[in-house]
């Protein structure tokens, strides 16, 4: 199962599904990163190609693709371009389309990076963590190995860089992929926090609606990055989608 990081994540943002679905299948996560001399070769189509180049590299013959927010629209596109290496489809707060909002209000629902450029935009997942983390109760995250791991993510994803981000929200204020989602024929799971923004709501709807062989979880009290703040329900989800919907597979 092979995880794409969004919009100003890395790798290490999935240390709950490496903790929690290591029993289900072999979890994989890498760093959407790209070194170019023109922004304007910063493409979709790039970076669905290096994910097939890291399926060259670790000689898989094919996987489960989870793609979070941006790291949604890659895995679409994989899905679209390689079907044959793609099983499934797991889609978490993600979209086929950008949402008609602002720019920067759409950035600052989907980075969990707290740059300073973002403060305008109102409390970072930063923040949000760190309250998170200051709640004494008995749930996953109070325990110390998970805050650890949460503020790992936090500061990891900081180090993205302004170039960098801006580069993927111009993908995806270019994409749109709603016409081609009827040709998506791998099973998907598409997941969205209930507490998460209409506009993803919508999108989540949209993507259950349109992709022929899809079901739909909506995780309770959780918003966009439901994978982290309620990683127990996620990954139930997803352990009850490989059993339900991927018998066909194995």
């Amino acid at each position: 199962m092979v995880f794409v990081p969004g919009i100003t994540e890395l790798k290490e943002a999935f240390a709950f599904q490496f903790q929690g679905l290591q029993d289900s299948c072999t979890v994989i996560s890498y760093d959407v990163r790209r070194g170019l001399k023109r922004s304007t070769d910063y493409t979709l189509e790039l970076l669905t190609h290096d994910l097939r180049k890291l399926f060259e590299a670790l000689k898989l013959d094919s996987a489960v693709i989870c793609g979070h927010s941006f790291g949604g629209l890659i895995a679409m596109q994989f899905a679209l371009e390689y079907p044959e290496l793609t099983n499934a489809l797991i889609l978490v707060s993600s979209f086929p389309a950008a949402p008609q909002v602002p720019q920067e209000r759409l950035l600052g629902w989907t980075s969990s990076a707290g740059h300073p450029f973002h403060k305008s935009l109102g409390t970072s997942f930063k923040v949000q963590m760190a309250r998170l983390l200051g709640r004494r109760t008995s749930s996953a995250l109070a325990m110390q190995d998970e805050v650890t791991a949460v503020r790992t993510i936090a500061r990891e994803a900081a180090k993205t860089s302004r170039t960098t981000t801006n580069q993927r929200m111009r993908i995806i204020q270019k994409a749109d992929l709603r016409e081609a989602l009827p040709q998506i024929l791998a099973p998907t799971l598409v997941v969205a926090g209930a507490r998460d923004k209409s506009v993803f709501l919508s999108s989540a709807q949209e993507l259950y609606e349109s992709i022929p062989n899809a079901s739909l979880e909506v995780i309770e009290g959780a918003a966009h990055f439901c994978f982290l703040t309620r990683h127990d329900l996620f990954n139930a989800a997803v352990d009850e989608f490989l059993t339900k919907r991927l018998t066909e597979i194995s």
